[in-house]
């Protein structure tokens, strides 16, 4: 049987993924959809989402990435099975997210300068 960190492990390290896949998806039919057609408004609904998701989406992953590698750390040193996994993802996840947290400041603070 699981332990409880190792279930708050995984799901706290998966939210991020998850989130970024729907950002991705959105951005990709955004894509697909900036061609000239009759789907303005679906092109601008997913475009929307994706740049929000880009720009809002890192703090709150960084957050839960955290936490997560937390759990997963604390599942290693009990023992279960299978916490390595989330605890490398986690340290993946954290490199990816400080770096999206920086350019998301970034493009704050340049932004409001345009």
């Amino acid at each position: 049987m699981k332990n409880k960190n190792y279930s708050r492990a995984r799901v706290l390290t998966l939210i991020p993924i998850i989130v970024f896949a729907v950002t991705a998806i959105c951005f990709v039919l955004s894509l697909m959809l900036e061609v000239p057609t009759n789907r303005g408004v679906i092109y601008s609904i997913l475009a929307f989402a994706a740049v929000i998701s880009m720009f809002v989406s890192p703090l709150p992953c960084l957050i839960l990435s955290v936490l997560g590698t937390i759990f997963a750390a604390k599942a290693r040193k009990e023992g279960a099975p299978g916490s390595v996994l989330f605890l490398v993802l986690g340290i993946i996840e954290i490199s990816v997210y400080v770096l999206g947290v920086i350019i998301a400041v970034l493009l704050f603070i340049g932004g409001q300068g345009v």
